[in-house]
């Protein structure tokens, strides 16, 4: 289904390295307490290996806490080197998909959190202390978690920037997008897919229009909150624009249809807009970012086909599995009753978005309309009659495409060896 809860939390995607310094800084003040407040205690019930002078402690946490600045400043420094290797040779889409990466923030977060650690043991770290202290024992401990965090990090940085690693994680994080889409995530909530929009009696139903104040790519839509403010007050709310839509201001973004009167109901809040697309409710966006990365291989800067073919095969397998949740609208039912509508794309709309720039940038390469034709083969196999027709038919605008006359005769051979193999799916539903 739709996530608002998630988005949130990408969006404030910073709160991990927070959380990590907040911890920090609470160990830091209960080792403080303990050390200046129940320091006699404490020396009489740790091992003495485990305690050090005032002076040492103090030595020791401003190493500790200067090789920790050094370690965040590098690490943010091997971040805008990924980052720009993304822009450059993947695409700018995929950015964000190694900035508000779990591990990225746990390592960034581990760092600060040993650095508070280490400065505000350090500031109330006093010299008059009279008995040994273990601080600076805790600080030894965490630079070791730091340093086994760095190398972890160094490892995730050199698998990142693998573009084949790339294309498998972001198919992997659309294909979870596309289970959880269709999730019910109201009680008694029912979710079916339609080919035609529903039809509102509008003898019964008024209609009230609300439009877009702001402007900008719709990034979340807060569904379940429509469905329950339906339920309430009978209405039948009409999402008008799809998921990841560029809207300008002024534009109708909700049609309600309701029987009496019209309560004052801010609607703007149930839906928000954002500089970029995300994939958590826009899972096309997911195919666009490979779509983005195969054409990029494609370039004549780039000149690497085996990634575009890896790519493509890769958005054989999403199309496979978004090709299943066929229908031009989403219902949202409350007892057999339509409460909540939204479109979405066809079939036809999803594979021509999906290969339009593919067979332009690629039409002069026999080894891309091959590995399209793979892909076709791969949706065509994983679907029902009706979509195996609607894949035939894009067939012919596909071969259409394509160059044909700057093909050998082995060339040729393949191609239609690939034709006849997806002819041979399809066979029955074309007809």
């Amino acid at each position: 289904m739709f996530y608002n809860l998630t988005l949130k939390v990408k969006k404030n995607i910073w709160f991990i390295p927070s959380a990590y310094c907040l911890v920090a800084s609470l160990l830091a003040f209960a080792v403080i307490w303990l050390d200046t407040i129940h320091g006699k205690k404490i020396e009489a019930m740790v091992p003495a290996t485990l305690l050090i002078s005032v002076e040492l402690a103090q030595t020791i946490l401003g190493i500790l806490a200067a090789a920790l600045l050094t370690m965040i400043t590098i690490t943010f420094s091997t971040i805008m080197v990924v980052l720009t290797t993304y822009s450059t040779q993947f695409s700018p889409r995929t950015l964000s998909d190694f900035v508000t990466n779990k591990v990225t923030m746990r390592v960034l977060g581990v760092y600060m959190g040993g650095f508070m650690y280490s400065i505000l043991s350090l500031l109330f770290m006093r010299e008059d202390l009279e008995h040994e202290v273990m601080a600076g024992t805790l600080g030894v401990l965490l630079s070791i978690v730091c340093l086994a965090f760095f190398a972890y990090f160094i490892h995730h940085v050199a698998t990142s920037i693998q573009v084949n690693k790339l294309i498998f994680g972001v198919t992997h994080h659309t294909l979870q997008a596309f289970r959880e889409r269709l999730k019910p995530n109201v009680k008694n909530e029912v979710i079916v897919l339609a080919n035609d929009k529903p039809k509102i009696e509008l003898g019964a139903y008024k209609v009230e229009q609300v439009r877009s104040k702001s402007f900008g790519y719709i990034q979340l839509i807060q569904v379940d909150d429509l469905f329950k403010l339906a339920k309430k007050h009978n209405f039948v709310i009409e999402i008008v624009p799809t998921m990841g839509s560029f809207l300008t201001t002024n534009k109708v973004m909700f049609k309600i249809y309701y029987e009496k009167d019209m309560p004052t109901i801010n609607m703007h809040k149930f839906i928000e807009f954002g500089t970029n697309r995300t994939i958590l409710q826009d899972v096309d966006f997911g195919i666009q970012k490979i779509v983005e990365v195969v054409v990029r291989a494609l370039s004549p800067g780039m000149n690497d086909p085996n990634t575009a073919i890896d790519g493509i095969l890769h958005l054989g397998k999403l199309l496979a599995t978004a090709c299943k949740q066929n229908g031009s609208y989403v219902l949202y039912l409350d007892d057999g009753e339509v409460r909540v509508f939204a479109p979405k794309k066809t079939v036809e709309e999803l594979l021509y978005t999906t290969f339009y720039q593919i067979c332009h940038y690629g039409r002069d390469d026999i080894s891309i309309i091959l590995a399209t034709y793979d892909a076709l083969i791969m949706v065509a196999e994983e679907n029902d009659e009706s979509i195996k027709k609607k894949i035939w038919s894009f067939s012919r605008y596909l071969y259409k495409s394509f160059n044909t006359d700057t093909c050998q005769e082995l060339d040729l051979h393949y191609l239609h060896e690939k034709i006849a193999a997806l002819r041979e799916v399809t066979e029955g539903a074309k007809n």
